[in-house]
């Protein structure tokens, strides 16, 4: 569908907020708290809706500009401007808000704010107390604190700096009916999933949502091999090896395209392998990697496809 860019909100340097509408002024599709829209800037790039789920006449979504993006976020602050429209799909949900009867655990990294945001006002709708940890390096980097401050049910914890907090004291021992939601930066969510384990937290309570694809500082061009088809690929950085795939017309199932629903796992012939993924077990890793957010540290990497 079109949307018109109704307005722009600076949120400090780095972040960008757009607000969309119906360009007729049409009701717009009723979302759940955790949902996102995918943007055609040309290529589709999914960002997290924010404010109150179930609001039908305007889309928000916040945007941070990141120099190591395929292009959406600088198009983003860069080129766009209100009055203009634009192609959107969704609202899809692939990380939906999922309760028990106990303590209700949030935790965003950075940007990661954005689909708890919608969260939190969900929550506070509801009447449920919950806490919301959100880290960042710096206070000027908090996004949307003044409208989670105004939530009367959120225990907001900040938690400022390049060191993480002690995820094992925020955690706690595991108590039933527990959930954590979390969004941010894979080895965020990493280390919340094995503290998690070490006290008791089942799998069915931890919930992740993480930024997907990132190139990391010590990666480099990949060349891949199909060992089935005989067909060798080179990825620069910048592209997922999912992507690559794609654009060879070689056939690999996927979802997320975010390493959170496995499925585009792959089994891995030769090579190291690094995952970047929050939904792999130990053993699945162990045979193969998500293309959408896998890399390696070896120089090429032989799949079995």
């Amino acid at each position: 569908m079109k949307l018109m860019i109704q307005a722009t909100v600076a949120h400090g340097a780095d972040v960008r907020e757009l607000r969309l509408r119906h360009p007729e002024g049409a009701a717009l599709p009723a979302w759940p708290a955790g949902a996102h829209l995918k943007l055609h800037l040309p290529q589709s790039d999914g960002y997290s809706l924010i404010g109150m789920p179930g609001e039908t006449q305007e889309y928000r979504i916040a945007v941070l500009k990141d120099a190591k993006s395929r292009g959406g976020s600088r198009q983003v602050h860069e080129q766009l401007a209100a009055g203009q429209t634009l192609e959107v799909e969704g609202p899809f949900n692939s990380f939906p808000l999922k309760l028990d009867a106990g303590r209700i655990v949030l935790v965003a990294g950075g940007i990661g704010i954005t689909p708890l945001h919608a969260m939190a006002h969900e929550l506070n709708a509801q009447g449920r107390d919950f806490e919301l940890h959100y880290l960042a390096r710096s206070e000027d980097r908090l996004v949307l604190l003044d409208e989670l401050r105004a939530l009367p049910h959120a225990q907001i914890h900040l938690h400022l700096g390049a060191a993480p907090p002690d995820l094992a004291a925020l955690l706690g021992p595991y108590r039933p009916g527990q959930t954590l939601h979390a969004c941010g930066p894979v080895p965020l969510l990493n280390a919340l999933r094995e503290h998690g384990a070490a006290q008791g937290w089942p799998a069915a309570a931890l919930h992740f949502e993480s930024f997907g694809a990132r190139v990391d500082a010590q990666d480099r061009p990949l060349r891949v091999h199909l060992a089935q088809s005989g067909i060798s690929l080179d990825v620069p950085l910048g592209t997922s090896i999912l992507d690559a795939l794609i654009q060879a017309d070689q056939f690999v199932a996927f979802d997320c395209k975010r390493g959170e629903c496995g499925q585009c796992w792959t089994p891995v012939v030769e090579g190291e392998p690094v995952h970047r993924d929050v939904c792999l077990t130990p053993a699945q890793r162990a045979g193969g990697l998500c293309t959408c957010v896998g890399w390696a540290r070896s120089a090429e990497l032989t799949l079995d496809l």
